[in-house]
């Protein structure tokens, strides 16, 4: 795939313990939503998954770490990732990260879509791995030069950067087993 090498795996990013603390703070404290499409839209044909947005601004002092523990972790990957790809540096001083959690259970699926657009200014996109005892629901990226698919195959704690623009169009299969704990981030 001619862009897979700005597609960039961290393995380990997040270690397995914090990772299954995570999994047990979202699975008993977190309450998922249909997850929307563009500004807001409800379209399961295209988008059917749970989303849960995370902030430094929630009731729950465990939300509140959660955020800024994730946000910190993630924002220095991203620097990294712009940094050795010679882009933009310094993520921490963007205008806006979003970060949600999202939850894909039997037949949640997420088609082929790009981060960037003109509602979301998006720069950098990356997805957390929190699980893989589940199946299906790979991660696929669409070359849009030669129509190439590249699956990630999940490794829990592994974290995905790439460039939210029209170039790198990715997607959810369908999950056809289990539940799949994703984080996802967008630094705007």
């Amino acid at each position: 795939m001619l862009l897979a090498r700005y597609i960039r795996k961290f393995p380990n990013a997040f270690n397995l313990k914090t990772i299954s603390i995570l999994i047990k703070f979202i699975s008993n404290k977190i309450k998922f939503e249909q997850a929307a499409i563009g500004h807001g839209e409800i379209n399961e044909e295209i988008r059917k998954a749970k989303s849960y947005a995370i902030g430094n601004l929630k009731e729950s002092l465990s939300e509140v770490h959660w955020h800024n523990f994730l946000n910190s972790e993630i924002i220095n990957h991203m620097n990294f990732y712009l940094e050795e790809n010679n882009m933009i540096k310094d993520v921490g001083r963007m205008s806006n990260i979003e970060t949600a959690f999202l939850k894909y259970e039997k037949t949640y699926h997420y088609k082929f879509h790009v981060d960037a657009s003109r509602l979301h200014n998006r720069i950098v996109s990356s997805v957390l791995f929190l699980n893989n005892d589940y199946e299906g629901g790979e991660l696929c990226f669409k070359n849009t030069f030669d129509n190439e698919v590249l699956e990630i195959k999940p490794e829990p704690g592994m974290l995905i950067v790439w460039p939210s623009n029209l170039l790198f169009p990715h997607a959810v299969k369908p999950v056809t087993k289990g539940l799949r704990y994703t984080v996802v981030s967008w630094a705007s």
